[in-house]
């Protein structure tokens, strides 16, 4: 009899949990990759398109092994780096926030004012609460179906016979920034609408 209560319970948690995320998509038709020729009305294309000729300056936060392999042309800070002294507060690029999440209240409010709306956070789980309460529900945020092994070790992607384009996925002003990155460590990752991210969100939560 315990035993139908904890299914049933649990049964109950996963169809709210799947009503908040709406309609899961399947693995197989998880996203529709926003295509060159496609209107994009993101954050991301504006953003390019207003940056267009001005440089950009990578930064990682978080020395560890997603952050490390991240760290190629890019600023590297790690935990005794102070990111208020390290980050020009009016430079421009992405910030990407590789770290456990029981630190992200600290590097936000570390972060200079001016450069929060630049932190790509790559955490899994769900974030919006903590973002909604910082401000920061509009950043930039990545769902990574990649592993590394080991720190220094070549990462390996996600990818499946179901899902050969791949599974990682970005939404945001810096997701483009954060695809063409990744490419050149030979992952694959699909830059999706707002919309299509937040079910793929619950979808990796759940899985």
């Amino acid at each position: 009899q315990q035993a139908a209560v904890l299914l049933a319970t649990m049964t109950a948690l996963l169809l709210s949990l799947l009503a908040a995320a709406a309609l899961l998509p399947t693995k197989a038709e998880a996203f529709t990759p926003i295509c060159p020729d496609q209107s994009r009305t993101t954050a991301t294309t504006s953003l390019s398109a207003a940056n267009a000729n001005v440089a950009t300056s990578d930064v990682v936060i978080g020395g560890g092994r997603i952050g490390s392999i991240l760290a190629e042309d890019a600023t590297l800070l790690g935990r005794e780096d102070s990111i208020s002294s390290s980050i020009d507060p009016a430079g421009t690029g992405p910030i990407y926030v590789a770290t456990r999440n029981d630190v992200l209240e600290g590097i936000v409010d570390d972060c200079p004012a001016g450069r929060r709306k630049d932190l790509v956070f790559l955490q899994n789980g769900y974030l919006d609460s903590f973002l909604e309460r910082k401000g920061l529900l509009q950043n930039t945020q990545a769902l990574l179906y990649l592993s590394v092994p080991a720190k220094g070790a070549d990462p390996v992607d996600g990818i499946t016979s179901v899902n050969p384009e791949g599974l990682t996925a970005a939404t945001g002003e810096w997701a483009q920034a954060f695809a063409d990155k990744l490419a050149t460590l030979d992952l694959k990752m699909n830059v999706v609408t707002p919309e299509q991210y937040r079910p793929a969100m619950f979808e990796k939560l759940i899985w």
